[in-house]
Parts: structure tokens; C-alpha cells; sequence
């Protein structure tokens, strides 16, 4: 069951993550711990127990077969994944770095690696992986996006993440991504002109 849901579990996981940036780019700052937290009443606290002690033996499950078959890419990338659900971010890495070692062209592994990178406030090594890709796949939407996200939300470069933003809406065209696209990359315009307008003259 719990491969199962796989599919559905990364796709919950990108949604968080769109959402979560595009909250922070516009002001919205919504802590990531409160959003990913059950409710803390009776019931909220036995299910995040068993769920947490589920979790811990599929994690020792996928790190056996792991070590059985290093060179098997899904299995690898199903074992960064219950990394992160575990809380594991350093661990997540590592994974996916020996993705990587194995097919230095899986954009997948490495937009997710870049992913965790920014969760973890290592910014320039988001940015870093993130550029990687677009250097192999230009036309990415998704790269551009979230690289966008990182330069903005992350490093405060707004308009280093404007450009990749505006990137990412000529490829997209409409739709609710690129009006998300724009949302940002009007209240970050917002943001540099207040910036601007608090820096001093030399007059004054």
C-alpha cells in the first residue's frame, strides 16, 4: 500500500512546495512545521505515533533493499522520498546524489535534491542545482519556476528571480502557473520599490 501511494505522496509534496513559495514570495509566511503538523488533540496524536512508527520500518525496509541493489534508480529515489517524510533532509541528499552518480541526466532527482536544498536555507546550492538543469533542459518551465522562487524568496535577488519568473511564464502561457508567476512578480516589484525608496540620497 505504501507504494501504492507512492505517486500520489510526491505529487502532495510538490503541491506543498508550490504553495509554501508562492505564500512566501507574496507575504503570506506560513511556518512549514505548522502546515505539514496534525492537530494536536487525542486522536491527531496516537495517528501521527503509528504513522511515525510505519514509516520507520518502511524506512529500514527501503534502506535494506537499498544496500541490496545500489544501482536500482526508482528504489533509490523511493528511499530519498520516506528520507523527507521521516525528516531525514541530509539523508534525502545523499540519495540523490547516488541517483545522480548513476545518471547525471535524471532531472528529476536533481529538481528534487534542489528542492530540499531550499527548504534547508542552503540557498546557493538550490540555485546551483537548479541552473544545472536548465543548462541541460532550457525550455524546463518547472526549473525556471523554482529557480525563481529561490532567488527571490531565498536570496532576496528580486530581480535575478523576476527574469527567471517572466522565463517561466513565456513557457508556461496561461493558466493558474502563470498567474501565480505574476502575482510574485508583482509583489516583488513592490518590494524593490519600497527598498528604493528607503535608501538615502546623498542630498539628504
Amino acid at each position: 500500500m505504501f507504494i501504492k501511494r507512492s505517486v500520489r505522496r510526491s505529487r502532495f509534496t510538490r503541491a506543498v512546495f508550490i504553495t509554501i513559495t508562492v505564500l512566501i514570495a507574496i507575504g503570506l509566511v506560513v511556518p512549514l512545521a505548522g502546515l505539514l503538523r496534525g492537530r494536536d488533540d487525542a486522536g491527531g496524536v496516537q495517528s501521527t505515533a503509528a504513522a511515525q512508527k510505519s514509516l520507520q520500518e518502511r524506512l529500514a525496509e527501503l534502506e535494506e533493499k537499498a544496500a541490496g541493489s545500489p544501482y536500482d534508480k526508482e528504489l533509490l529515489m523511493e528511499l530519498a522520498e520516506t528520507y523527507l517524510y521521516a525528516g531525514k533532509p541530509d539523508q534525502a541528499v545523499l540519495t540523490y546524489e547516488k541517483v545522480l552518480a548513476l545518471d547525471p541526466g535524471f532531472t528529476k532527482a536533481r529538481l528534487e535534491m534542489a528542492t530540499v536544498y531550499f527548504y534547508s536555507g542552503r540557498f546557493d546550492q538550490s540555485v546551483e542545482q537548479f541552473k544545472k538543469v536548465i543548462e541541460s533542459e532550457p525550455d524546463n518551465a518547472e526549473a525556471h519556476y523554482l529557480l525563481g522562487v529561490v532567488l527571490g524568496a531565498g536570496k532576496k535577488d528580486y530581480a535575478a528571480g523576476i527574469a527567471e519568473l517572466e522565463k517561466f511564464i513565456s513557457l508556461a502561457g496561461e493558466g493558474p502557473g502563470a498567474e501565480k508567476a505574476r502575482q510574485i512578480i508583482d509583489e516583488w516589484k513592490n518590494v524593490r520599490g519600497q527598498d528604493q525608496a528607503q535608501v538615502p540620497t546623498q542630498n539628504q
